[in-house]
């Protein structure tokens, strides 16, 4: 009885979603960014999630294979299991075994594979989206290159809102001098272009996600500190406000604790925005090749190597560059939707 329960319940939901023209796609594609981010290792690996028949092999290599080579290896970096060509083992017959959605690892080479166009059809082990000039298989790339950008985007806009309600928070509260001094200091940031300071920036730090993720929050807080400062001056002299400075409670508890909640609604918003930034701008930092450092995929990276072959690799080009428009528009439908929302 519970399953048709739930059945009716998501139905309902899906109709009072469309009643109110939210956008269902948009919150279909941000499970799929967010559950291929996560599950990346397991979606992609040139090692099987799991070997059924490995007597053959034991008997004539005398290496006992781990029942999940993927997993095992992932738990205890075994480079010996991570060496075995489990692929070729597979198609002589010598061990059964089943691979993940796309069997090859986004870091493996075969030059064999030059930009071998996608197939959907012939072998076992075929390239979906097809290979890039070094043979790495482009569905492999564009799977960890969502982890990545998944990473940088959550932590960059975690970091740009920690210190934009930080600093917002303070001067809208407090006033006077200090919110002179802090709005200042927000107009004088707001002064030089974004990218070309992370571009600056990212040219003088060695290549790094965490330097990238830094360096993106840095200059991301000032939009969220002007909302809040807003937020907190418009809050500050509210009834309840004033009852529990009259109570004793002191300054960053009521910061915190009574005015900083009626400012979640704005924030979510202004969050859902700067997340589609900022893989928009993970993309541009790794096509220009101070983003992700080499060897890790990027989406931006895949479109960088493919304008070197923009005749002959159209593949290249299509399925990163579509994954960055989803990605940024799902955000946007999704800050719409919220901004809607709050907005009644």
């Amino acid at each position: 009885m519970r399953a048709p329960k739930l059945l009716s319940k998501l139905a309902d939901r899906l109709a009072t979603a469309r009643r109110d023209g939210a956008p269902v796609w948009a919150y279909f594609f941000l499970f799929m960014f967010v559950f291929t981010g996560t599950c990346a290792p397991v979606l992609s690996s040139s090692q099987p999630l799991f070997i059924y028949d490995k007597a053959d092999y034991e008997a004539k290599s005398g290496i006992a294979l781990k029942r999940s080579p993927l997993l095992y290896s992932l738990v205890f970096s075994d480079a010996q299991v991570e060496k075995i060509e489990y692929r070729r083992l597979v198609t002589k017959g010598e061990i059964g075994a089943v691979f993940t959605l796309v069997p090859y690892s986004p870091y493996e080479t075969e030059l064999e594979n030059y930009l071998k166009a996608p197939n959907l059809l012939g072998s076992r082990f075929k390239h979906y989206l097809g290979t890039d000039e070094n043979g790495r298989d482009v569905a492999a790339r564009l799977i960890r290159g969502t982890r990545n950008s998944l990473l940088v985007s959550l932590v960059a806009v975690g970091l740009a809102l920690m210190i934009g309600i930080i600093v917002g928070a303070t001067a809208g509260y407090f006033g006077g001098y200090v919110d002179a001094t802090i709005s200042r200091l927000i107009e004088v940031v707001i002064c030089f272009p974004k990218l070309i300071l992370i571009i600056a920036v990212m040219a003088l730090k060695k290549p790094s996600l965490l330097n990238l993720m830094i360096v993106i929050g840095l200059t991301s807080w000032t939009g969220i500190a002007r909302l809040v400062r807003g937020e907190v001056m418009r809050v500050r002299n509210f009834d309840y406000v004033q009852s529990a400075r009259a109570m004793g409670a002191s300054h960053w508890r009521i910061i915190f604790i009574h005015i900083l909640p009626a400012t979640a609604g704005p924030l979510s918003v202004t969050a859902a925005f700067d997340v589609a930034e900022a893989v928009l701008t993970e993309s541009a930092l790794s096509f220009l090749g101070i983003g992700v450092p080499i060897p890790e995929p990027s989406w931006g990276d895949v479109l960088k190597t493919a304008q070197d072959f923009p005749d002959i690799a159209w593949w290249m080009t299509l399925f990163p560059g579509l994954l960055i428009f989803l990605t940024v528009i799902t955000f946007n439908q999704i800050g719409d939707r919220l901004r809607q929302r709050f907005a009644r």
